[in-house]
């Protein structure tokens, strides 16, 4: 499975633990989807940021977000609709970049 499948994968179960462990330990993960939701834009630096954000939005958002029609456009990068209270988005996510290590250094989420 590619980071990217992961990466979505972990947004579906909800799992922030696994979805930070995807991230290098200073890896950067920005969207700005959330701004059609009239939410702040998030810019996460580092693990520990990206574990405890997802914590803290599972929890708000009452379990994982619902995400749907995903479509890989390759192992970097990926569309799907995301449901953010009653205003669902599209977006396009696409990682950037990977450490040493393969783990995610740089991601970007935008919406479409």
């Amino acid at each position: 499975m590619s980071m990217i499948e992961n990466f979505v994968q972990c947004m579906k179960d909800g799992d922030n633990v696994a979805l930070a462990d995807l991230f290098s330990e200073r890896g950067v993960l920005h969207d700005s989807s959330v701004i059609r939701a009239g939410l702040d834009v998030i810019h996460l630096e580092g693990r520990m940021a990206v574990e405890m954000m997802y914590h803290n939005k599972f929890g708000f958002n009452g379990g994982p977000f619902k995400i749907r029609g995903v479509s890989y456009h390759d192992s970097n990068s990926a569309s799907y609709l995301i449901v953010y209270g009653q205003t669902v988005v599209p977006v396009l996510a696409t990682i950037s970049k990977y450490d040493d290590e393969g783990k995610i250094a740089r991601m970007s989420i935008f919406p479409f």
